[in-house]
């Protein structure tokens, strides 16, 4: 079993279709629109293009099985990257969004001149909050994120990318 990441590609649009199901936006306010989804795939591939991003799809033995990103946020008055993921539910529990967020932050301290990276996992959502811990983002706390339509009730995961070995 090999997880790999490569940039996001025009062809990676079905699985945002697939991300954007119930099951799988139940931590983030539920699914969007067809054309929000479509939106977001279009401004993958422009961050991509453009190089102001890490937008990538994971692949589990050269299958698309989910997407992983890093961009540049802003977060208490401090210019930082933030980091989200998703896995589909077959390749879940299988460390593919472990080896994927890995890959990520590796590119991240790679690429970016900016060192401080930041995740905003739901608390509810036990799986991403023990990958940051696993990954060794610091838990900061939590806070009311707002996100999309809605607001989050998030932990704060926080990680030096100097840090990574």
């Amino acid at each position: 079993m090999t997880t790999t990441i490569r940039p996001w590609a025009e062809t990676d649009l079905p699985l945002l279709v697939r991300a954007n199901a119930p099951a799988m936006t139940e931590y983030i306010g539920g699914p969007e629109s067809e054309q929000k989804v479509l939106e977001r795939h279009q401004k993958y591939l422009r961050f991509v293009k453009e190089e102001q991003a890490g937008i990538f799809a994971i692949e589990l033995d050269g299958v698309p099985v989910g997407g992983v990103n890093w961009w540049q946020s802003r977060w208490n008055d401090e210019d930082t990257l933030e980091t989200g993921w998703f896995v589909l539910p077959e390749a879940q529990g299988r460390g593919v969004a472990a080896a994927g967020a890995a890959a990520a932050l590796d590119d991240a301290r790679r690429r970016s001149e900016r060192r401080h990276i930041l995740a905003f996992p739901a608390t509810a959502n036990l799986p991403s909050n023990a990958l940051c811990a696993r990954l060794g983002f610091a838990h900061l706390g939590e806070e009311e994120f707002p996100y999309r339509d809605t607001v989050l009730h998030v932990g704060v995961w926080s990680l030096h990318l100097d840090d990574l070995s």
